[in-house]
C-alpha cells in the first residue's frame, strides 16, 4: 500500500459506511485503505460509536493509493445517441 495524497468527500446520502466509501473509490479490494481512512479521520470514531453510518454532511479524507486504482476497472465510454440514424 503506497498512499500519494488524500481526497476529501462530503457524504450526500443516507446508509453511508467507511467500507462503501472505499468501494465507491476503488471497485477493487483494497486491503488496509479503510484503516488508513479511520486513521486519517478521528472523528469517525466517534461516529461509530453511535452506529456504523456516517451522517449526511460529514467531511472524509479518502486515502489514494495510485496502484490500486490503476487495477481497478476502467471507465466505459458509453454513446447514447449515435450520429448514424440508421443505427
Amino acid at each position: 500500500m503506497s498512499i500519494t495524497s488524500y481526497e476529501i468527500l462530503t457524504v450526500k446520502g443516507d446508509h453511508v459506511t467507511a467500507d462503501l466509501i472505499v468501494w465507491r473509490r476503488y471497485r477493487v479490494r483494497a486491503p488496509g485503505i479503510v484503516e488508513a481512512m479511520l486513521d486519517a479521520n478521528p472523528h469517525l470514531a466517534r461516529i461509530h460509536r453511535l452506529g456504523p453510518f456516517i451522517p449526511v454532511g460529514t467531511q472524509v479524507r479518502i486515502p489514494i493509493d495510485a496502484e490500486l486504482i490503476a487495477k481497478g476497472p476502467k471507465p466505459k465510454e458509453i454513446e447514447l445517441w449515435t450520429a448514424n440514424p440508421n443505427l
